[in-house]
């Protein structure tokens, strides 16, 4: 298959490759997966950011180190920064849905995805 193949080399040797989403259901190996994953980017990249949507903060626990919304950089890298994003809606970032936080709240909860788009949107900020 060549260039195609699906291997840990080939995602990492992609110069083009701007944002990789690791998913799954719970107790697979998700962050297991993504933190050696951007250890490898970090290794061939300027810069890496690894940005987990678990409530349970354990990308904390895979770096041995504390990690909030904002950007930090790994212990021991000069390019791997890590986020740790609370993908619950807070009712502060929802001001301009006074009166409806409940139901909005109840909408977006069931949308598939929502956790990780919403991770995206702090990211952004």
């Amino acid at each position: 298959m060549g260039d195609e193949d699906g291997t840990m080399q080939n995602l990492v040797k992609q110069e083009t490759l701007k944002w990789v989403f690791v998913g799954g259901k719970g107790g697979v190996g998700k962050t297991t997966c993504s933190s050696i994953l951007s250890i490898l980017l970090a290794s061939t990249r300027n810069s890496v950011l690894i940005i987990s949507t678990d409530p349970a903060h354990n990308l904390s626990d895979s770096f041995q180190q504390r990690f909030t919304k904002i950007p930090t950089l790994v212990n021991g890298f000069t390019n791997l920064y890590a986020m740790e994003v609370d993908p619950t809606v807070e009712n502060d970032d929802m001001g301009r849905y006074e009166g409806m936080d409940s139901l909005f709240s109840d909408i977006a909860g069931a949308i598939p995805g929502i956790d990780e788009a919403m991770s995206f949107a702090e990211m952004l900020k």
